[in-house]
């Protein structure tokens, strides 16, 4: 997608970065752009020619890359038989073209000539097949063609065999270049050279090319210097006469005068060759449409010893014009310019400018850029982009320029026929007699401008308003115009910006500038904040504060510089900053209550519990384990013991009556004793708190919890748990 202008998001994408970090660089660097409007707001377009190379290369790199890929993806969608169709017609047209070329001169051949030519026409058409059909190198293909041919194994009708028995990869790039710049005839060889297309010149290789590349890179060299090129680079039976060459130069330069025009004087050819199909300005249908605007050195050298700038901007529509006579084409000649026109004609919805440095400018863009006009950027080296602008600036120094004192002439020949003509004058004058010329003030120049363009300029017929005059097409439009009611705010919006595009921060002590702190009491608060400050041309004393929003600010003044008192200044910011802080800090804290932040430990342990509680363990009821084995081994440890002294039968029967009753006891299930640790703790409290929520707790369980998160315990596993989870209760 091969284009000149590219989004901030296609660099974004090319580059890898941000778009948001495209566009802080982008004004940052003042990188060149035109505006475009889109749906929901407007758009900037960068020049890809004056991006910087190391954003410019990868943004190439990306349209080629997307270009490739559409070609890959055509190529790879065509079938065979639309690959075989579109070889057909590429021959077609060729043998089309060589045709047209070389028909007349063909035909005015003898019969030997028309048949060589026919034999490499032949030939030619054979080769360019066979490698379609190999589908080779295009140099590997033609020696193998070559070298098939000369082998006799490639058919051939006998009579081209019988002309051409022989070929060379060398003879058919050679046949190819002359058949498709010279046409048939010229495949005939040096027969007739003394024909039109057949001389020395045409006819020697290379020597046709080194006499034209010699003429394009030297335009005005002479058939002399150019003879001593050819000596030099050419053999001695190759060199053409004198003569020959300089009617070889003639004819072609007869021949060829728009190619030549456009090679040694482009703006020339552009005058007289360019097309101009339709009207540059058939699309302006308003009043304040489209504006032009560029600049110009006066044709005059004033009081001072100087040329000065004309400064110029022209309603395409109705033509009007305005001159601003600067010393420099700068951009504050530029917005004086501008202001001039908005004042008095509105404002206008598209402004035509080119990409010269004084146009492109942070002050230039950033005024375009607030009153929202459309900014189309000319292509560098296109003036027919803004052809009413430049057209007017050649009526304006046609006119009555050339009467006025100081008059150099429009161009070098000029200026020395005006000193000739002076020198001249000086001579007949007898001794002590010599004129003095008085010359204009660059005031009167510009008086002079806005009398030729309110009375003279405006009120002549104009071809492109159907012989109507500026004022007339002016007085008669009917439709709303654009105007600014407030004339101080454009002054502001015009001033220029402090160096460095404006941008200051605020500091303790103001905003400091030309080694000069400015001040206000609006100022108090914004402490640390960058702001963009505008410069008053009116008063050196004080400056313009906006916010990065373009918002106002306040009028900040140097109390040095305006007598205003530096204790008073400082006070009244002191309580604006006062005031601004305590607004800020109360609505903060009107923030923190709503958001109810005190109670956010509480939320996150609650939240917390309700992820971990539902997978928490408690210890299970134990069940006694015992088996055979066990019961004899227990036995077996018993008759260990010491024996018993012998007693009675009777006492004997009793006391084995309590010894069974105590085995049976003893085979009862030992009650389960649960032992209360932390985790046991804290893990109730968790299943408690769930059933708080739930709204299924008891009122015991609730005092309980009330009880424990009162404790140390409570305090230190939570935030621990908080931190680490179940890994805090297991260590």
């Amino acid at each position: 997608m091969a284009c000149d202008q590219v989004s901030a998001e296609l660099i974004a994408a090319a580059t890898g970065l941000h778009r948001t970090s495209i566009i802080r660089r982008a004004e940052r660097e003042v990188w060149v752009y035109a505006t475009q409007a889109v749906r929901g707001g407007r758009q900037r377009l960068y020049w890809v020619s004056t991006l910087p190379a190391e954003v410019r290369t990868p943004v190439l790199t990306h349209i080629a890359k997307a270009e490739a890929a559409r070609a890959k993806e055509l190529a790879a969608g065509m079938a065979t038989g639309a690959k075989v169709a579109l070889t057909a017609r590429i021959d077609a047209r060729a043998a089309q073209a060589a045709r047209q070329m070389g028909l007349a001169n063909f035909m005015k051949l003898p019969e030997a000539g028309k048949q060589r030519a026919e034999a490499k026409a032949a030939l030619l058409a054979l080769w360019r097949r066979w490698l379609q059909a190999s589908n080779l190198p295009k140099t590997r293909g033609t020696e193998l063609f070559c070298h098939e041919y000369n082998a006799g194994r490639i058919e051939v009708p006998a009579w081209v065999r019988e002309t051409r028995p022989h070929v060379s990869p060398n003879s058919l790039d050679n046949w190819s270049k002359e058949l498709s710049t010279e046409g048939l005839a010229r495949l005939a060889g040096r027969a007739g050279h003394h024909r039109k297309g057949c001389g020395i010149i045409d006819t020697t290789p290379g020597l046709k090319d080194f006499v034209l590349g010699v003429l394009v890179e030297y335009p005005h060299v002479s058939a002399k210097v150019i003879m001593r090129g050819i000596k030099a680079r050419f053999d001695a039976s190759l060199h053409p006469s004198y003569r020959t060459l300089q009617r070889f130069l003639a004819t072609w330069k007869e021949g060829n005068e728009q190619v030549f025009t456009a090679v040694i004087n482009p703006d020339a050819w552009r005058s007289r060759f360019q097309s101009a199909a339709g009207s540059a300005s058939e699309n302006i249908v308003r009043l304040n449409q489209r504006w032009e605007t560029d600049s110009t050195k006066g044709d005059l050298i004033l009081a001072d010893g100087q040329r000065h700038i004309i400064v110029g901007v022209i309603d395409v529509f109705s033509r009007r014009l305005k001159l601003h006579v600067s010393r420099t084409s700068s951009s504050a000649a530029v917005c004086s310019t501008l202001r001039r026109a908005m004042l008095d004609w509105g404002v206008p919805e598209v402004l035509v400018t080119d990409n010269g440095s004084d146009y492109v400018s942070h002050h230039v863009l950033r005024v375009v850029d607030a009153l929202e006009i459309d900014h189309d950027l000319a292509p560098p080296f296109t003036p027919e982009h803004k052809p009413h602008i430049e057209r007017v600036f050649g009526t304006f120094c046609r006119d009555l320029v050339e009467l006025l004192p100081g008059y150099i002439g429009h161009s070098v020949a000029d200026r020395k026929d005006i000193e000739a003509r002076r020198s001249f004058a000086q001579r007949l004058m007898k001794q002590g007699g010599e004129p003095v010329e008085i010359r204009m003030m660059p005031e009167e120049l510009q008086t002079f401008c806005d009398r030729w363009t309110d009375t003279v300029y405006a009120h002549d017929g104009h071809s492109g308003l159907n012989d109507r005059t500026p004022w007339e097409v002016a007085a008669a439009w009917t439709g709303p115009v654009q105007r600014i009611a407030d004339e101080r705010a454009l002054d502001v919006l015009l001033a220029p910006a402090a160096d460095g595009n404006g941008a200051r921060t605020v500091t303790k002590k103001g905003i400091r500038l030309d080694n000069t702190y400015f001040n206000a009491a609006e100022l108090g608060g914004l402490e640390g904040q960058d702001v963009t400050v505008l410069l008053d041309d009116a008063d050196i004393g004080e400056v313009f504060v906006f916010d990065l929003d373009g918002n106002f600010v306040a009028k900040a003044v140097a109390p040095e510089r305006t007598g205003i008192s530096r204790t008073e200044l400082a006070v009244a910011r002191k309580a604006h900053q006062k005031e601004a802080v305590n607004a800020a800090k109360a609505e903060l804290k009107a923030a923190a209550k709503r958001a109810d932040t005190k109670n956010l430990v509480r939320d996150i342990l609650m939240e917390r519990g309700r992820a971990a509680g539902k997978v928490a363990t408690l210890p299970r009821p134990a069940t006694p384990y015992s088996t055979e084995a066990l019961v004899q081994a227990g036995r077996a440890a018993r008759a260990a013991d010491p024996q018993a002294p012998i007693v009675s039968p009777t006492v004997a029967a009793r006391r084995e009556a309590l010894r069974v009753a105590a085995e049976t006891e003893q085979a009862k299930p030992a009650p389960v004793v649960q032992l209360e640790t932390r985790e046991t703790r804290f893990r109730r409290a968790l299943a408690v708190q769930d059933a708080s929520l739930a709204g299924t707790a008891s009122a015991e369980d609730l005092a309980w919890l009330e009880r424990y998160r009162k404790t140390p315990e409570f305090r230190s596993t939570s935030q621990t748990y908080a931190d680490f989870g179940d890994a805090a209760l297991t260590a």
